[in-house]
């Protein structure tokens, strides 16, 4: 086949949900036990994961469902509340939630007419005490006038339920663990908690890092009352093989179920039936990974999240475009390797340095190190040997939590 870069990413999936069209989306995505909690009739849901597991994806897939189904379901990112009277410095906490509570309000009211309508209808919307009723006050007005068939069903549909869906995407972007960004995003849960809690015609699901709801869940004492509210999302390396696995097999055969899949016992006849059509079975080469099954060396690669693997194929498949490969071959994949390699340990320092400062330094220390021209191959510690590589690594380098607290070696272990 030719690795053209549109035939890449409709084989392998965009590297990020907002960018993957609606349709190819639903055609590979697998609902797992975090969607269908976050598909609950619950008010509130709070998805948490690591950066790359597919937050946004998921969120996505629910907002599209709603709409599928007729609902009434609203797509907020932080551009929604550029001006946003919430996010004002040095405002006291409770005032700032009754900034953002107003301010979420207003937005979700002008988003679900522009929904449905025009521009004009929602300019001037009063939101009142009733958030669903002043929706549903306007929707009755602008009623008449609706001659699209979806927006009459979604605005009926409404009527009848008085139900909305708000999904909060990416409000942890340019975040960088300030008090000040620590304030916003609890004041924003805490505002949300509260409407949901007042009215439970809305519902609302928000996404956020694991760092970013580590630090807002220990800086608010009050934060013990949303432990009910998270869905954890996380993924094995034998799922992130199979998510691949089924991406390639509805590229060639969209009818493809998962449950196909599923049924494929081991990894191996994984790659025998399905990912044998787009890369080589085994990785040809010297060292560690020759003649390997080529499903070591992608898993070895993806610290458990589907973002990684995804990246590191359509860099592969790229080389092997220049190359005019019908393949992925295992040289595709080694000129692959460095720049990948440090594109997540950037990743890695950019998702933890919020918590870490110097991680960078404590991460570039554990490189295997030449010795007498020896080069040492130590990938694996044990719980001693750790503590000890560690020990070493604070007597060179000044390992500070944000927090400020005095870091032992065992904290710097349980951090990693």
């Amino acid at each position: 086949m030719k690795f053209d870069p549109d035939t890449v990413d409709r084989l392998f999936g965009s590297e990020d949900a907002e960018s993957e069209s609606p349709e190819r989306l639903k055609e590979y995505f697998v609902a797992n036990k975090a969607y269908d909690n976050v598909r609950s009739k619950a008010p509130l849901k709070i998805l948490v994961g690591h950066k790359g597991v597919g937050k946004s994806a998921l969120l996505r897939r629910a907002h599209l469902e709603d709409r599928e189904n007729k609902k009434l379901s609203i797509w907020l990112q932080p551009s929604d509340f550029v001006d946003a009277s919430g996010h004002e410095k040095g405002v006291p906490f409770n005032k700032r939630i009754a900034n953002w509570k107003s301010d979420f309000e207003q937005v979700v009211a002008r988003k679900a007419v522009e929904q449905i309508s025009d521009l004009d209808d929602a300019e001037g919307i009063s939101v009142g005490k009733d958030l669903v009723g002043s929706i549903v006050g306007v929707f009755k007005k602008i009623k008449p006038k609706i001659s699209d068939s979806i927006q009459s069903a979604i605005l009926e549909n409404f009527l009848r339920e008085e139900e909305i869906h708000v999904y909060v995407d990416d409000m942890d972007r340019g975040w960088t663990a300030s008090k000040e960004d620590i304030a916003n995003v609890s004041a924003l849960v805490n505002a949300i908690r509260d409407i949901t809690n007042q009215d439970r015609r809305f519902r609302c699901r928000i996404g956020l890092r694991t760092d970013v709801y580590f630090l807002f869940r220990t800086s608010d004492e009050s934060t013990d009352k949303i432990e009910t509210n998270i869905v954890w999302l996380a993924w094995t390396n034998d799922d992130i093989l199979r998510l691949i696995a089924f991406r390639v097999a509805t590229f060639f055969s969209p009818s493809t179920s998962f449950s196909q899949i599923s049924a494929l016992k081991y990894q191996q006849n994984i790659t025998e039936k399905v990912l044998k059509r787009v890369i080589e079975e085994s990785f040809q080469g010297s060292g560690h990974w020759s003649n390997r099954p080529i499903h070591n060396v992608l898993l070895s690669l993806c610290r458990a999240r589907p973002r990684d693997l995804v990246k590191l194929l359509h860099a592969a498949a790229a080389n092997a475009f220049t190359a005019d490969h019908s393949i992925i071959r295992s040289s595709d994949l080694r000129d692959a390797f460095e720049t990948y390699s440090e594109e997540r340990l950037q990743d890695l320092v950019n998702e933890f340095k919020s918590e870490l400062p110097d991680i960078y330094h404590l991460l570039l220390n554990f490189k295997p190190a030449s010795k007498s021209g020896k080069t040492s191959k130590k990938f694996q510690y044990t719980t001693d040997e750790l503590i000890a590589k560690i020990k070493d690594i604070r007597g060179r380098t000044n390992l500070v939590f944000t927090s400020k607290t005095v870091s032992t070696d065992r904290d710097i272990l349980s951090f990693l």
